[in-house]
Order: C-alpha cells, then sequence, then structure tokens
C-alpha cells in the first residue's frame, strides 16, 4: 500500500509541477478588424521561453512586469500574453507584432535592454521562436503556439526557430 501512495504522491508532484498558467491575450489593436490591417496580412509572434533560477525568480519577475507594463506603449505590438509553470521554473512570453521592425524596436528599447540586463543572471536558459501567421489566424491559443513552436523548432537551420543557451 505504501508503494501505491508513493506513485500517487510523485504522479501528483509530476501533475502540479507541470502546471502552467496563461494570462489571456491583451490586444491593443484589434487582431483581425483594425480598419488598417487586412486579414490577409501576416503578423510576426514572437516566443520566448526561459527556464529561471528560482532562487532569483523575484529578480526575473520584476524585470518581467516592467517590460509588460511597458508594452502597450510599443509601436507595432498587437498583442501579448505570459505564461508560467506554478510551482515550476519555466516561464514562456507571446508577443504579436505587424512586423519584425517593430518586434526589434521593442528588443532595443530601453524598458527592454534594461530588464535583459537586470535580470540575465536569474536566466539559465532561454529560447526563441519566430513565427509567421496571417492575421485572420488570430488569436492562437497557448497550446497552438507550443505545437506551432515545437515545430519550427525543428526545421534545419535557417528557419525561422533560433536558441540561445545563456
Amino acid at each position: 500500500m505504501n508503494y501505491l501512495r508513493s506513485i500517487s504522491f510523485a504522479s501528483l508532484v509530476a501533475m502540479i509541477t507541470g502546471c502552467s498558467i496563461s494570462t489571456p491575450f491583451k490586444w491593443v489593436e484589434a487582431p483581425v478588424h483594425d480598419s488598417s490591417a487586412r486579414v490577409d496580412d501576416d503578423v510576426l509572434i514572437a516566443l520566448t521561453h526561459a527556464h529561471v533560477d528560482s532562487a532569483q525568480r523575484k529578480l526575473f519577475d520584476d524585470g518581467a512586469n516592467r517590460v509588460l507594463q511597458s508594452l502597450p506603449s510599443q509601436p507595432g505590438l498587437v498583442g501579448y500574453s505570459v505564461r508560467k509553470q506554478l510551482f515550476g521554473d519555466e516561464v514562456w512570453t507571446a508577443t504579436v507584432w505587424t512586423d519584425e521592425t517593430a518586434m526589434l524596436q521593442f528588443v532595443r528599447s530601453p524598458d527592454h535592454v534594461r530588464a535583459v540586463r537586470d535580470s540575465s543572471s536569474a536566466v539559465r536558459n532561454i529560447e526563441y521562436v519566430r513565427l509567421h501567421v496571417r492575421r485572420s489566424a488570430l488569436p492562437v491559443s497557448w497550446s497552438q503556439l507550443l505545437l506551432m513552436a515545437q515545430t519550427a523548432a525543428s526545421r534545419p537551420v535557417g528557419a525561422s526557430a533560433t536558441s540561445k543557451p545563456t
């Protein structure tokens, strides 16, 4: 009987540590119905997946929260969402941009540069994936995004998936 309890407990721990929650997508501009955008336009989804040192999690979260507060003022942002493990060390972000130029301007923005610099010691590993989708495909669920990212990451070198260990 103790054997069954330890298996059940181990299963429960595995289930809880693998459990993730996501914020609903916050749309800065209407994903499809913006009068200046056409439904057949492509948008860029920038996905980030980080493994964070749990001892420095607060440092990472503080920087991420500052960046999230600055996002709505970023030109070219369509929307964003965050996903994180409840009791783990993994965090994902998804930002949707009108184009690559807008996304790169954000990456170089003072708020983002500062957050990356200030929280870099808290990041054990980080991966980036860029996905191009039609506006008409928005909104994309997290389960779809993660599947698309997995597919993109398995593409040959030179495709749109990139990874950077820290």
